[in-house]
């Protein structure tokens, strides 16, 4: 090989700076770039994660919004028995009902303070009423008829002195503890749109 041939060393040079060219084109250019094209398919693969985390988000959010429908439904017919609020005078319209049916004799009704439960709020009625057994078990059985819940407890039955059954014609005193329920105003069901 003659370093001194003209032609070779044209070809010399040509390849120099065709490495040289390339070189800078590496370095200058093609790297610029590719830290661009790395950061770029970072922020591609970030962006596929979040898209498929929200698609699946999607779909328990359906799923969700269906739930939510089922236990708007569930808790609507709860609230049927549960009042949102204190109705004493459908309560009392309800006991003079229950006792005009039942010819019984409503003696006493004595209202206790409120008594807050979870999200209820429980309201208390010492009764006594006075009549017969079939009488008092048909009061009873309009009770339980009632349109919203009611409980009762503590029954106490004493028979009537046979002076005072024959004057009235009936035959028994019973004392028991009437409960009732309504939802507490913080505690009542709020929309939610979604």
């Amino acid at each position: 090989m003659d370093l001194k041939n003209p032609k070779l060393q044209k070809y010399l040079l040509l390849t120099l700076v065709g490495f040289l060219v390339i070189y800078f084109w590496y370095a200058r250019i093609y790297s610029g770039y590719s830290e661009k094209i790395s950061q770029k398919r970072t922020e591609y693969e970030i962006l596929m994660t979040d898209l498929k985390n929200v698609e699946m988000k999607a779909k328990s959010m359906e799923s969700l919004k269906d739930e939510y429908q089922k236990l708007v439904e569930r808790y609507q017919r709860v609230e049927l028995l549960l009042p949102e609020e204190r109705k004493p005078s459908l309560f009392l319209n309800q006991m003079h009902s229950a006792a005009q049916v039942s010819q019984t004799n409503i003696l006493e009704i004595t209202p206790q303070a409120p008594l807050p439960v979870s999200f209820y709020n429980i309201l208390d009625f010492n009764v006594q009423i006075q009549g017969t057994y079939h009488q008092l078990g048909h009061f009873f059985a309009n009770v339980a008829n009632f349109p919203f819940m009611s409980n009762i407890t503590n029954v106490s039955i004493t028979a009537l002195p046979a002076a005072e059954e024959e004057k009235t014609g009936n035959s028994i005193t019973a004392s028991f503890k009437l409960s009732t329920y309504y939802i507490k105003d913080e505690e009542r069901l709020k929309k939610l749109e979604f």
